[in-house]
């Protein structure tokens, strides 16, 4: 019995794990997404911002 309590615990540790694992990826797409957009508004060069902006457009259609 004690047996499968405790296999019981390690598939929903391992499912808890799992989904805590997925939020930290999409935390750490929306932070690498705000940085890119303060190194953007940083940028003084018109042009190169309006570049580095369709670049970074561009590849956040093409991610998903």
């Amino acid at each position: 019995m004690v047996e499968f309590i405790a296999g019981v615990m390690f598939y929903l540790y391992s499912q808890t794990v799992r989904q805590l694992k997925g939020y930290h990826d999409s935390l750490l797409d929306v932070q690498n997404i705000l940085l890119s957009f303060k190194l953007i508004e940083g940028t003084s060069d018109e042009k190169e911002r309006s570049a580095m902006t369709q670049k970074m457009i561009e590849f956040l259609a093409t991610r998903k």
